[in-house]
């Protein structure tokens, strides 16, 4: 039995109920919902259903909020994680950009308006590896950190929940170094960062890990898949580079997508197993 306040919406986690034909009763009773499930078999994948549908309940108490706050954390704390250091990545370019250099995948140094990059060896050669990591925490813009936090929240609790936080940690880790090697042997010397890479990792994770072994956690909404290709290919045309200042990481989106399609490959025997 699960218990939700009475003004929780359970409208979509009962549809998906109806629609996966699980048996369970809601019952309404002194200012509670509560749900209970005839299959006892059932309950984990109920228990999944409800993490994705459920929207987080309005509060009115503080300690109620932080409550709330501190549950999600509890239940996806790779996803908060990643989310907050892409925050301050952010926040870091506009407000502390003196500390910018220290992220990138190279040493950059700026003499009149023009960036100058140290070889990326330099920096290796250095014992500074986690320059292949952090430019993915770096934002350039509001739109562009909004972004991918919407997706990065939608995908990135489908699939800690899937496979639980450690291993969610080391494949967003393989995501988004991947993806910042990739864009950097694609396009050389150049500042570039952002969590897409692993927003299309986690996308061709969920996409192909679907046609292996589809469960509800792995089914996308309709429309999903076929938009993001096609922003795909369309910012590889360079139409929206002209439409803008600076450039795409193209091949960032694409390696990420690679890789989560190739550990999505990888983990099949298990995720068919898990069925």
């Amino acid at each position: 039995m699960a218990e939700f306040p009475a003004e929780a919406n359970l409208v979509i986690a009962c549809r998906q109920l109806d629609y996966l034909n699980i048996r369970y009763d809601l019952r309404r009773s002194s200012g509670v919902q509560q749900l209970w499930v005839a299959n006892p078999e059932q309950v984990d994948q109920v228990v999944q259903i409800l993490q994705i549908t459920v929207p987080p309940t309005e509060m009115d108490s503080a300690p109620a909020r932080k409550q709330a706050l501190l549950a999600g954390f509890e239940r996806f704390p790779v996803v908060c994680i990643t989310l907050v250091l892409g925050v301050l990545g952010a926040l870091v370019v506009p407000f502390q950009f003196d500390w910018v250099h220290w992220l990138t995948f190279q040493e950059f140094v700026i003499v009149g308006d023009q960036i100058g990059f140290r070889a990326a060896e330099e920096s290796f050669d250095k014992g500074q590896y986690w320059r292949l990591l952090t430019p993915a925490f770096l934002h350039f813009g509001i739109f562009h950190i909004a972004f991918n936090s919407l997706w990065l929240w939608e995908l990135g609790r489908r699939v800690e929940l899937l496979v639980g936080s450690a291993q969610s940690a080391v494949m967003l880790l393989l995501m988004a170094v991947g993806a910042n090697i990739a864009q950097y042997w694609w396009s050389g010397p150049s500042l570039f960062g952002g969590l897409s890479g692993v927003v299309y990792g986690l996308l061709g994770y969920l996409w192909i890990r679907h046609k292996i072994a589809p469960q509800r956690l792995t089914q996308l909404p309709r429309g999903v898949v076929g938009f993001m290709l096609a922003w795909l290919f369309i910012c590889m045309t360079g139409v929206i580079d002209a439409l803008m200042a600076g450039s795409v990481a193209n091949a960032a989106h694409a390696g990420g997508l690679l890789i989560g399609m190739a550990l999505a490959v990888s983990g099949a025997p298990k995720a068919k197993n898990n069925r």
